[in-house]
């Protein structure tokens, strides 16, 4: 049938064709990923971004509403390079579309054209040889056709036979793809999408868009690909923002030199940037100052390199960010994070990730109100275990009490909605019953653990049994934290603070949070921690200990090695307290952490 029009409807039905083939090949796409960074997730961006636009775009016929919805989710869920890069070609269409409910032929061939110029606009450094080329090459290939056909149909056909010929040739201008002999993985997604639009063009069977038919990438790529390539920046970070307060090309100079790989979509209402960096909370300092921050994501790509070039176990640890321990214990056995959030005078950050110990206070102290906390949402937990999912045959996820957070019970529900999708993997979430430190030596447990020969039930259930033998004592030397985080009354506050109380707060077996023993001054305090360690040393004996502190390293280094000459071991680690505990544990805090002999 030949199509001299495309309106909404049309524009609407072609879209959820190509993105359902472009998903179809998530793990062929993130197999063959190796530029800008081989971190092995091009295609899991793409559906989490694809994803977003099918489930709110909205069908209508005229094309301009269709697209307005289209560039809006695309923003929201754009993440990745290659999702962002699709986002703002989204939007570049919806610009140069200018109102029309139907565009013909040659207005289409104008509009891809702006939309690709448009892209490339927001692209810092836009190299050859990726997705970028392919577009351009398609949308050179749309203009030439269009002198010679005013049907859809057959352009689109045409073009791609064009698209697909670009894309053979990036293995050839692209270093890493040389080497390899593979082509670059978004552009391969650029094509499957025009592939998934020609097949819905030719049969137009609505039925099919509702099935995932698996097909397959055309065979360009050898089974094993690629080498470990250096990172130079470690985290791919990503902000939805609005209501930009400067023009966006100031905006982008404002945070160039943190890192590179940037990329940007959207406008001054909504935009998405991109950018590659070592500091995401400085980013995202310099971002909340000139726009509101709806949304954000940090992954760390070195550990996402690390899982697929040399992963050291069959079995995942996943911890929440709550559980302090060493960061390069963390890289040493590829441990991965899932942060809590905190929500700072309307700004959303990741513990750990996008706010960490160094700057909190500050924040904490200049904030209008007092920040609160809240655990993972259950959709944002299923998209790291999904992951896992990929690379692991199991996962263990240890989490922070259940009784202090609902990180707990929501990635328990995450953990059932990912098992039902995954036959044969294995996922065990084991409440800590503790926090912090005490979390964090359970961890170090459970990543020692899977280096002996012990089954993955035999693991879950020592890491279970060794719960009871976990304890921590927090000296809190300022009041003014619980009282504004709400956890004390201002009244006892005022009063402990007149009386100068120093409480030594401790977690009972239950998990819950209790005021264990009160001091009049930190020297006092000392005291009392080491009378405790010595009752625990005598009853059973202390495996393992480690000291925490919230921005007071001098105190720490002093109960470190004090407590070590103690106990007759050195401390597993001296770490600052994450951002979430600092809130309550406040600044001045200083806890010890320990492990008594099973």
């Amino acid at each position: 049938m030949k199509i001299t029009y495309l309106d909404g409807k049309r524009l609407y039905y072609a879209f959820l064709s190509g993105a359902k083939e472009v998903i179809a090949n998530k793990k062929e796409l993130n197999r063959i990923n190796l530029f800008p960074v081989a971190d092995g997730d091009t295609g899991s961006n793409l559906t989490r971004t694809l994803s977003v636009v099918k489930s709110e775009a909205v069908k209508d016929t005229s094309l301009t509403i269709t697209l307005n919805s289209m560039g809006e989710a695309a923003l929201k869920g754009a993440i990745g390079n290659s999702g962002i890069i699709f986002a703002q070609f989204i939007n570049g269409f919806k610009i140069n579309v200018e109102h029309n409910d139907s565009i013909n032929v040659h207005k289409f061939a104008q509009v891809v054209e702006n939309a690709v110029n448009y892209t490339y606009q927001g692209i810092n450094n836009p190299v050859e040889g990726t997705i970028l080329t392919v577009m351009k090459d398609w949308a050179l290939s749309i203009k030439n056709l269009t002198g010679k056909s005013n049907d859809f149909a057959e352009i689109m056909e045409k073009s791609l036979e064009s698209a697909f010929d670009s894309l053979k040739r990036t293995k050839y201008q692209l270093e890493v793809l040389r080497e390899a002999d593979v082509v670059d993985s978004g552009a391969q997604a650029f094509v499957i999408f025009l592939e998934g639009i020609v097949k819905f063009i030719k049969k137009g069977n609505l039925k099919d868009l509702k099935v995932q038919n698996t097909v397959k990438i055309d065979s360009l790529v050898e089974e094993k690909i690629g080498k470990e390539e250096k990172i130079e920046f470690r985290y791919c970070t990503e902000a939805y923002l609005g209501n930009l307060k400067i023009e966006m090309s100031e905006l982008k100079d404002k945070i160039s030199d943190l890192g590179d790989s940037m990329i940007a979509a959207g406008d001054k209402d909504k935009l998405r940037i991109h950018i590659h960096t070592n500091n995401p909370p400085e980013l995202f300092i310099r971002l909340n100052k000139y726009a509101e921050i709806l949304d954000q994501k940090a992954d760390d790509m070195l550990l996402q390199q690390a899982v697929k070039y040399r992963k050291k176990s069959k079995t995942a640890i996943l911890c929440d960010s709550i559980a302090d321990f060493p960061a390069n214990f963390r890289d040493k056995h590829q441990i991965h994070l899932l942060p809590l959030n905190i929500l700072v005078d309307g700004t959303n950050y990741l513990d750990k990730l996008t706010i960490d110990s160094q700057n909190f206070f500050e924040i904490l102290d200049q904030a209008d109100e007092f920040p609160s906390s809240a655990q993972p949402a259950v959709k944002k937990i299923e998209d790291k275990l999904n992951y896992l999912a990929e690379n692991y045959e199991s996962v263990i996820a240890i989490t922070v009490s259940s009784k202090m957070s609902g990180t707990y019970d929501n990635l328990k529900k995450a953990a059932e909605n990912v098992l039902a999708e995954n036959k044969g993997l294995k996922i065990e979430v084991i409440d800590s019953k503790t926090n912090s430190g005490a979390e964090g030596l359970l961890v170090m447990e459970a990543a020692e653990q899977l280096e002996t020969d012990k089954e993955f039930s035999e693991i879950v259930d020592y890491l279970r049994s060794i719960r009871e033998n976990l304890y921590i004592y927090v000296s809190v030397s300022d009041f003014k934290y619980m009282v504004r985080g709400g956890r004390v009354s201002p009244l006892k506050g005022k009063m402990a603070g007149f009386l100068n109380l120093k409480p030594i707060i401790s977690i009972n077996e239950e998990g819950k949070g209790i005021a264990f023993a009160t001091a009049f001054s930190k020297k006092g305090n000392y005291k009392k921690i080491n009378s405790i360690l010595q009752k625990h040393q005598q009853a059973g004996g202390i495996k393992r200990f480690a000291v925490v502190h919230g921005d007071d390293l001098v105190r720490a280094k002093r109960y470190k090695n004090s407590f070590s000459e103690l106990l007759n071991i050195e401390a597993e680690f001296l770490e600052a307290i994450s951002p979430i505990v600092a809130m309550n544990a406040g600044r001045g805090s200083t806890a010890v952490a320990i492990m008594e002999e099973n």
